[in-house]
C-alpha cells in the first residue's frame, strides 16, 4: 500500500465521499504551515478506495491539545485517487 502525501489546498481536489477517520499519526497532522480550510492528500489505487483500504486514521486526542482537528474523505487530485485530510480547527 502506497504511503505517498501531497499537502496541497481543496481546491486541488474533488470529494467523492463524506465519511471520517478515527486515531494515528504516520502523516503531518500536527505540520502548521496546513492551514485551515486546507490539508494533504494521500495517494490510493482506485481498488483500495473501492474496498475503503488505506483510510488514514485521524489522531483525535493528539489535535484536540494542539487545538487542532481534521477530518478525512474519498477524493481524487487530477487523475490520482486517494483520501483528502483537511484541516477544519
Amino acid at each position: 500500500m502506497a504511503t505517498n502525501f501531497t499537502i496541497c489546498s481543496i481546491n486541488d481536489v474533488h470529494r467523492i465521499s463524506s465519511r471520517g477517520g478515527n486515531s494515528g499519526l504516520k502523516y503531518p497532522w500536527l505540520d502548521r504551515s496546513i492551514t485551515v480550510g486546507n490539508g494533504f492528500f494521500i495517494e490510493r489505487t482506485i481498488e483500495e478506495l473501492d474496498k475503503d483500504k488505506g483510510r488514514p486514521s485521524v489522531p483525535t486526542k493528539l489535535l484536540a491539545k494542539y487545538g487542532m482537528a481534521y477530518k478525512t474523505y474519498k477524493a481524487q487530485r487530477g487523475l490520482t485517487y486517494g483520501y483528502y485530510c483537511e484541516r477544519v480547527k
